[in-house]
């Protein structure tokens, strides 16, 4: 793990909390903490997943439409005529990997640029949404809306359960064989070839992990509204990758953590909760969005571009080491 890509998330993170409380009313309220941590969970999923992408210089434009179809999917299939909860959940894990692994497979195998692949996966998602449910409605079942209202004092469980599930997939990134291979498929794809790296495994595990993260943010969703929306993942696309850019993520590949995502995610949460709390107008927090995108990528190449382009690849031998020395020991 590159700590020093974390010491900015965690200070930004930091810096918004004390600011919250010290300048917005409301914010520090118990109830709001709740809803907070409630919102945060779909990002915090999808955020991850996206970051897993980016690290092999790849990107999912399709991680909105595979949160919408979640829902969509759940509505239908948890009707009890349709097989229950059981089998939606089956389905909707499924059809995640589906997703990720044409996605990888679009891209290493026809050669198709990572934003050109997922985003004809998008409308290709979006139109199979609108034809299984043109409008919101279906049905999800008390049981399974227990997963989002569930808290254990004012906290909601789902959001303690998300953060130990994803920072245990953190720490698995950061010393698992799998976590460096995506980082020097992302950073050297020949390199990790001499390697001994199967890149193409490599890109299809992290773009079906980020789908899943995605279907598991949609069946929460699902949780929380008790219905299926055909729009309701849009959001997700824009934020996902600003929140892994936040969190120190590199669009060009190798560079980043899911620690890093998953503050950045918290930060976007904290910002759209707070221009709730000011009552300010929906469209105004998609500006900041853009705008805080193209500040963190800006600041990104300033700071590390120019200086690390001519290092980017050396310095990225000894994690090559490292994985053909593991390679060889097993």
């Amino acid at each position: 793990m590159n700590k020093k890509r974390i010491v900015g998330p965690f200070i930004l993170l930091m810096l918004a909390i004390v600011f919250s409380v010290a300048f917005v009313p409301q914010f520090a309220t118990r109830t709001n903490v709740g809803y907070l941590l409630l919102q945060a969970v779909p990002l915090l999923l999808t955020a991850a997943g996206q970051v897993l992408v980016i690290l092999t210089a790849g990107i999912d434009l399709s991680v909105g439409q595979t949160v919408t179809m979640a829902t969509v999917l759940a509505s239908v299939l948890m009707q009890p005529k349709n097989g229950g909860v059981l089998v939606a959940v089956i389905v909707c894990v499924g059809a995640a990997i589906a997703i990720g692994t044409a996605n990888a497979v679009m891209v290493v195998r026809f050669r198709l640029p990572p934003f050109l692949a997922t985003l004809g996966m998008t409308f290709f998602l979006g139109g199979m949404a609108l034809y299984i449910r043109p409008v919101p409605g279906g049905f999800i079942p008390q049981s399974f809306q227990s997963i989002a209202n569930t808290k254990w004092g004012f906290v909601p469980a789902a959001a303690i359960v998300v953060l130990v599930v994803l920072a245990g997939l953190a720490l698995y990134v950061d010393r698992s064989r799998f976590g460096l291979r995506v980082r020097a498929v992302g950073a050297d794809e020949p390199g990790a070839r001499l390697a001994g790296v199967s890149a193409g495994r490599t890109k299809v595990a992290a773009y079906a992990a980020g789908a899943l993260l995605a279907m598991l943010g949609g069946l929460f969703i699902a949780a929380r509204t008790g219905t299926g929306d055909p729009l309701v993942g849009g959001s997700y696309q824009l934020a996902s990758i600003t929140a892994a850019v936040l969190g120190g993520a590199s669009l060009a590949g190798g560079e980043g953590t899911v620690w890093g995502a998953m503050m950045g995610a918290l930060v976007l949460a904290m910002l759209s909760n707070i221009l709730n709390l000011l009552a300010i107008v929906q469209y105004w927090q998609w500006v900041l969005q853009g705008t805080i995108l193209i500040i963190a990528v800006a600041m990104y190449e300033i700071r590390f571009g120019r200086a690390h382009a001519g290092r980017r690849f050396a310095g990225f031998r000894p994690v090559l080491a490292a994985l053909s020395a593991r390679q060889a020991g097993t």
